[in-house]
């Protein structure tokens, strides 16, 4: 088996690039890793390129710049993460850790990758792929990257310009550094948090807030994609119970959800079901959909999520499927392109029978085979 998309590690080097044959000696150290499940390369789809979103130079060199960033931030709070929230917020908040923070090289070096990140993704395809590999220790810069490639990908269906997809994408990049004043043993728990654990967790947002909100290089505006990513459109979010508008707009309400939280917001939820954790594995692409489509309005804003939903397929090209009824029932196969007028009825190719044995490759357009029903499985 081959590598089907690249690995990398938590410094955003490259682990294992795509086309590296796997062996016996790779599979444990993966593991070990944290990686639960890889993307393969098959001889009868190699004409089928699952779309890298940004380049493996972007994502790396963002990753390495983020580790950096939190890195240096972990020490000097590592003394802090075990302090009531006022101690912290006060903490943050002093002229001193701003003068301390505020200068930080990393923090031009992610504000130069966000503009990166534009740039790749105003060039590249106008629809979402396959969310990238995470490990347990890079899954906070990874969930990152994805997240502001997901809300720029937004920003740019409605036409934002430039300049408001760069704070998109800084504010994404850095929506959850609060978490480096949690402990470890919270923010990675395979297991439900305690009443108590979920409190200390709900402070991120405050905390990611104070820390970037007076950075020149950020803005004044993406530090609010620290603070209200967590926000819903009903006021039952946190950390200030805001409420949002269901609508495309920049509203100057007191209390209201920004047009960039509820983006964030949408961007986070996708990206968090879609990938592995501790305590679950990732829900299927449309399982995914259905959960978001039911959050729409109450925790999720409709308009944006309408706009998100325009642009994300049910199921991307890659995807390992099992068509569920007909002439081919129990058939295994992959995704081997969209039909951009029907993200929901891509092409797929079958490449085994029901017995799960070699047949030769038939392709499927589902836009022309209404009747046939497909679903996502790891073969």
């Amino acid at each position: 088996m081959k590598i089907g998309k690249p690995i990398y590690d938590t410094d955003g080097n490259l682990l294992l690039g795509k086309g590296v044959i796997i062996n016996e000696y790779f599979i444990p150290k993966l593991k070990e890793r944290g990686v639960s499940s890889i993307f393969i390369r098959d001889d009868a789809l190699e004409d089928v390129e699952p779309k890298e979103s940004i380049s493996e130079l972007v994502r790396g060199g963002t990753i390495r710049h983020m580790k950096q960033l939190f890195d240096d931030l972990g020490d000097i709070t590592k003394d802090m993460k075990d302090q009531s929230l006022t101690a912290v917020k006060d903490a943050v908040g002093s002229q001193q850790f701003k003068n301390t923070f505020r200068d930080h090289p990393a923090l031009v070096k992610v504000a130069n990758d966000a503009g990166n990140i534009v740039d790749e993704l105003l060039s590249g395809d106008v629809t979402l792929g396959l969310n990238s590999i995470k490990t347990y220790d890079n899954y906070t810069f990874q969930h990152s990257i994805d997240v502001a490639i997901v809300s720029i990908m937004i920003g740019r269906k409605l036409s934002l310009e430039n300049k408001r997809l760069r704070e998109l994408g800084i504010g994404c990049l850095l929506h959850d550094i609060g978490k480096t004043f949690i402990p470890e043993s919270i923010v990675n728990k395979p297991g439900k948090l305690t009443d108590e654990e979920f409190e200390a967790m709900k402070i991120h947002p405050l905390i990611g807030y104070e820390l970037v909100k007076d950075v020149p290089v950020i803005g004044v505006l993406p530090p609010h994609i620290a603070l209200q990513h967590h926000e819903r459109q009903d006021g039952s979010g946190y950390p200030r119970g805001l409420t949002g508008t269901n609508r495309l707009v920049i509203s100057k309400e007191p209390r209201k959800i920004h047009l960039y939280g509820s983006i964030a917001a949408v961007a986070d939820v996708y990206d968090a079901i879609s990938s592995d954790r501790p305590y679950r594995k990732a829900f299927q692409p449309e399982q995914v959909i259905k959960i978001m489509t039911e959050m729409r309005g109450v925790h999720l804003n409709r308009d944006v999520l309408r706009y998100f939903l325009a642009i994300t397929p049910v199921f991307p090209v890659g995807s390992t499927i099992r068509v569920m009824n007909g002439s081919y029932q129990n058939h295994f196969g992959v995704v081997i392109r969209l039909n951009e007028e029907k993200l929901g009825r891509p092409v797929i190719r079958l490449v085994y029978n029901a017995a799960k044995k070699r047949i030769d490759p038939a392709d499927i357009d589902l836009a022309a085979s209404e009747k046939v029903m497909i679903e996502t499985v790891l073969f």
